[in-house]
């Protein structure tokens, strides 16, 4: 492999020097699978059997078998399904919805081994166990950015296609993000699939090309201003206003597009939240009426925004609101809205509503919900909304 012309600069080279471990005998795969009661997927089992226990690969190169997954986990985690599926990324509060909170007993991406990392918070994961079995997903499991299951049928697949982008000088960063297709598809995905979210890859995948002819930033561009989506308009906008990437083609008149954008946001219907926060337009106004709409969906989505408010100014509503808005929540029959709630009185520091959290705490029993009143409780006694001007919070749960 170190024979082959890797571009010096490719992602994660530095890490592993495309340089192989020997493969594992067949009785230490063996012992792993009996320990956890598992069968590895075949595609993986065949790569670390026959070819390397571990090094070159992408990101900062291919984790060994047993570092792959975390050893304090109780026995039996890997035998349990991960629920994650082919499609759209999970985003948002995805953790709450699909996780365990955060504790000595958590099970925490149950189902997965962990094959690379990418960098700060950035992994891939290959599911053993699950309707995914054998396919790879990345995730930032330090963030809002959740599970998205690669497009390669399986591990051998996924790892091919690294060496050969990495050969023809593509961005392999974050690996497998960028859908495997060339530009004339691209081009083509970005234009015509049914899939919102897939257009919108299509469009970054083309910007992780070694060049972007002038028909495809036409292209990218011009889903910009058509695509009936508003996300994906927006998140085409957020790629083309950078006039820093190694494309050079710099976006004129980017803050009137966003505005334009930005109204056929909210002219939808429900409004698309995640389009105006990519945009940075979100305002108080486009959330309060999300609130208190009947969708239970909705309801949730808007919950989440005004809890982790990225992409607009938390600081332009009025305590009052806030708190009347949050004793809404803390009320609601749903725990993942109650959840919301919580973490909504803890980032904006609504101290008067403790007493109300800590009535909850003797009756609750959804556990994002008691494990965030018990986070929000413990706060420090200094500003708790000064994350807001520091940026985001490290704090758990993210």
């Amino acid at each position: 492999m170190r024979a082959m012309p890797i571009r010096p600069d490719a992602f994660g080279t530095d890490a592993h020097g495309f340089e192989l471990e020997p493969p594992l005998p067949e009785a230490v795969v063996a012992e792993f699978e009996e320990r956890h009661e598992i069968t590895l997927p075949s595609a993986y089992r065949l790569f670390v059997t026959e070819l390397a226990g571990g090094g070159a690969g992408p990101g900062c190169g291919l984790r060994e078998l047993d570092t792959s997954c975390c050893t304090r986990r109780r026995s039996g985690h890997l035998a349990q399904p991960s629920p994650y599926l082919p499609g759209p990324r999970y985003v948002g509060d995805w953790e709450e919805r699909y996780e365990d909170p955060p504790g000595p007993d958590d099970v925490f991406l149950r189902g997965t081994l962990s094959i690379a990392e990418h960098g700060c918070s950035l992994v891939t994961q290959l599911t053993v166990t699950g309707p995914a079995r054998g396919r790879v997903f990345n995730l930032d499991h330090g963030g809002p950015v959740g599970p998205y299951v690669t497009e390669d049928a399986d591990f051998l697949a996924w790892y091919e296609r690294w060496l050969d982008e990495a050969v023809a000088g593509y961005d392999v960063g974050w690996f497998g993000e960028r859908l495997p297709l060339e530009e004339a598809e691209l081009v083509a995905a970005l234009a015509d699939d049914p899939s919102a979210e897939r257009r919108a890859r299509a469009g970054e995948s083309l910007l992780q090309l070694p060049a972007v002819s002038e028909g495809g930033w036409a292209a990218l561009t011009g889903a910009m201003m058509t695509d009936p989506h508003p996300m994906v308009r927006a998140e085409m906008w957020d790629l083309a206003r950078w006039d820093r990437h190694r494309h050079g083609r710099p976006l004129d008149d980017a803050e009137a597009i966003a505005d334009d954008i930005a109204r056929h946001a909210r002219s939808c219907d429900p409004p698309a939240l995640e389009a105006l926060g990519t945009l940075g337009r979100l305002t108080p106004a486009d959330l309060l009426p999300e609130l208190g709409c009947r969708d239970l969906e909705r309801r949730r989505r808007a919950a989440y925004r005004l809890a982790w408010p990225w992409g607009w100014n938390g600081e332009d509503l009025q305590q009052d609101v806030l708190a009347d808005v949050a004793r809404r929540l803390l009320a609601d029959d749903d725990p993942l809205l109650r959840s919301h709630g919580v973490v909504v009185v803890r980032q904006f520091g609504l101290r008067d509503l403790h007493p109300v959290l800590r009535r909850m705490q003797e009756t609750e029993t959804g556990p994002w919900v008691l494990h965030n009143i018990e986070w929000c409780l413990t706060e420090k006694e200094d500003d708790p909304a000064a994350w807001m001007t520091q940026g985001c919070s490290e704090d758990p749960p993210f």
